[in-house]
């Protein structure tokens, strides 16, 4: 009954919204008003997909333990999940251009729900893997990119704040909710804390209720028909992007190890449940405080985009590092490893607003949601590597510290590729820039270092160098 009023609702909700007369289009984004709901509203989505995906790690060893599975074999509920949610991002951008980010995000937040209250009746790790993998999976895969597209294409000027901003819900939910989860396992055990999840993830819906459409002049004016450039296949053609799509994938194979990991690495160290959720928490403050950091420093314009890509890349990777090497204290409150995972939250938080905050100036607004999507999926090629494989290391050594090590290198590697786009190293000598580069609205596409990414004018340029 609560189902069916709920789909009722929702279904009631799309029709008025598809009656509503579409706003006037616009020649440039707004930098603001209603963007500002915009990037409440994403800040919310963010938390409550990868901020809840982070925490869900201190329930694993629980699923372990009663299923009596090993350590790999549970890593696969998180693998599962984070690789659905990033493979169908594309799914979810190229529904979001056809129908618009507000109803995809409201069916996402519904499904994601529905995985969670399914999962908490599960009898095999088998209907773990189908309810959080695959199903709460496929809900986020609805609900982030269409809602973090939504963002960049209200802001210009000021976007990877914007962004910066929304991508904070990842730190601050993070820091919320792993002690609560934690309570909740003590309290109620995994059954009982998965229905409480399931019923907190259902406040994706009234979020994407409030993802106003907005219309630009540089939109295309009818749905393309086919598929390759419905889900912006096609921007894989460009060199840049196709740069970008490398560093990128190698970046998601360790990226999100420490998501599944870090509270099972802090058990394995000697520390108590509490303990582990305060290492969590501990990576989740210096991620959420440099988010915003990191916005506000990407916009001033002093360093371009890509070079401020692959430094915190760089940095990121040498903090899982820090983090694999901390050894097992005797007396221990986890003051070292508490350190190591507040140095790689920090790095990850400025990293994070980055990787989203250089896509307009490589593909433009009008293809943002395609190309965020593509970047979610190709850090699930990654993403469902990595976690297995890090449980894997885990069982064959008896503990994570390769594990980390592993995850760093893949970092590390990413973001060396990055150093290939145009602006990532110091140019040789300036040369002018175009007479007349196309703005931002229009995109670029990062050309080969002849022109310029932005306009001159935009705090994001890149100045054309020969070398």
């Amino acid at each position: 009954m609560i189902l069916f009023l709920l789909c009722s609702c929702f279904l009631i909700s799309v029709f008025l919204f598809q009656q509503m007369k579409k706003s006037p289009s616009l020649a440039r984004p707004p930098d603001g008003g209603w963007g500002w709901v915009v990037a409440g509203s994403a800040f919310v989505v963010n938390g409550l997909s990868y901020g809840l995906l982070r925490s869900l790690g201190l329930a694993l060893p629980a699923f372990a333990e009663y299923f009596d599975r090993s350590t790999q074999d549970t890593a696969w509920v998180s693998a599962i999940a984070l690789a659905v949610q990033q493979a169908a991002s594309p799914v979810g951008s190229a529904l979001s251009t056809r129908w618009g980010a507000r109803p995809v995000v409201m069916v996402g937040g519904i499904i994601t729900s529905l995985g969670f209250i399914l999962s908490a009746f599960a009898s095999s790790l088998l209907h773990l893997y189908l309810g959080l993998g695959l199903l709460a999976g496929s809900g986020w895969a609805l609900v982030f990119a269409p809602a973090l597209g939504t963002v960049s294409r209200y802001f210009c000027r000021r976007r990877v704040l914007a962004v910066g901003l929304a991508l904070t819900g990842n730190g601050v939910a993070s820091l919320l909710l792993a002690p609560v989860l934690q309570l909740l396992l003590d309290a109620f055990g995994w059954r009982g804390a998965l229905l409480l999840l399931g019923a907190t993830t259902l406040h994706l819906t009234p979020c994407g209720a409030l993802l106003r459409p907005l219309a630009l002049s540089g939109d295309p004016t009818t749905p393309s028909p086919s598929p390759l450039n419905a889900l912006g296949l096609t921007l894989f053609t460009h060199p840049a992007f196709a740069v970008f799509s490398l560093g990128t994938t190698l970046v998601g194979a360790g990226y999100f190890i420490p998501y599944v990991h870090l509270a099972p690495h802090a058990l394995d160290l000697g520390l108590g449940g509490y303990g582990a959720a305060l290492v969590v928490a501990g990576a989740a403050v210096g991620d959420a405080g440099t988010r915003l950091i990191s916005g506000c420093l990407a916009d001033r314009g002093w360093i371009p985009l890509p070079r401020l890509l692959a430094m915190t890349g760089a940095l990121t990777g040498l903090g899982l590092v820090a983090v694999g090497l901390v050894k097992e204290e005797e007396e221990g409150w986890g003051g070292t490893l508490l350190a190591a995972a507040g140095a790689y939250g920090m790095s990850a938080g400025a990293f994070a607003p980055l990787v989203f905050g250089v896509l307009p100036g490589l593909v433009g607004l009008g293809n943002i949601l395609q190309a965020t999507g593509l970047v979610m999926m190709l850090m699930s090629l990654g993403g469902l590597l990595g976690p297995p494989l890090s449980g894997f290391l885990r069982d064959m050594t008896g503990d994570f510290k390769a594990s980390f090590l592993v995850c760093g290198s893949f970092i590390l590697s990413g973001s060396s590729i990055y150093l290939m786009l145009p602006g990532a190293l110091p140019p040789c000598h300036s040369a002018p820039p175009p007479p007349t580069p196309a703005p931002p609205e229009q995109g670029e596409l990062l050309p080969i270092p002849e022109s310029a990414l932005i306009s001159p004018r935009d705090p994001h340029s890149v100045p054309n160098t020969t070398c």
